[in-house]
C-alpha cells in the first residue's frame, strides 16, 4: 500500500507512505510489544525527513512502513502515524523506542494515547 497525501494549504504536510504486505505482515506479528521509529538524514536529494517503523523480529530488525515527510514537525509524523494506523487498524503497540525528539514523542503520544 502507498499513499500521497495532498496539499490543500500551506499548513498541511506533505506524506507519502509505502507499507508493502510483507511488511504488514510483520508488523501484526512482532509489533505488538515494542516498535522503533526512526528518521534519516541526508539521504534523499530533495532534503526531506524519510522515516521508518521497524520491529525487532525474530532474526534482527526489520522496516516495516517507511514514510517520507515534507518536514519533521509533530503534525507531519501524526499524520503519517494516522495514515499507517487507518492501513493497520487492530494495531496498537506497547511502547516506542525514538530518538530524542519532541516532535516524534509528542506525535506519538497524540497518536497512541497513553503509550
Amino acid at each position: 500500500m502507498w499513499c500521497l497525501q495532498d496539499v490543500d494549504s500551506d499548513n498541511t504536510p506533505v506524506v507519502f507512505a509505502y507499507q508493502s504486505k510483507w511488511q504488514q505482515d510483520m508488523m501484526h506479528l512482532y509489533g505488538r510489544h515494542m516498535c522503533l521509529i526512526d528518521a534519516t538524514y541526508k539521504t534523499n536529494v530533495y532534503d526531506m525527513p524519510l522515516m521508518f517503523l521497524c520491529v525487532l523480529t525474530n532474526c534482527g530488525y526489520a522496516n516495516v512502513a517507511s514514510v517520507l515527510l515534507s518536514d519533521e514537525q509533530k503534525d507531519s509524523i501524526a499524520a503519517a502515524l494516522r495514515l499507517i494506523v487507518d492501513w493497520n487498524p487492530d494495531w496498537q503497540p506497547q511502547c516506542f523506542i525514538s530518538d530524542f525528539s519532541d516532535a516524534q514523542i509528542a506525535a506519538l503520544e497524540t497518536v497512541f494515547p497513553g503509550i
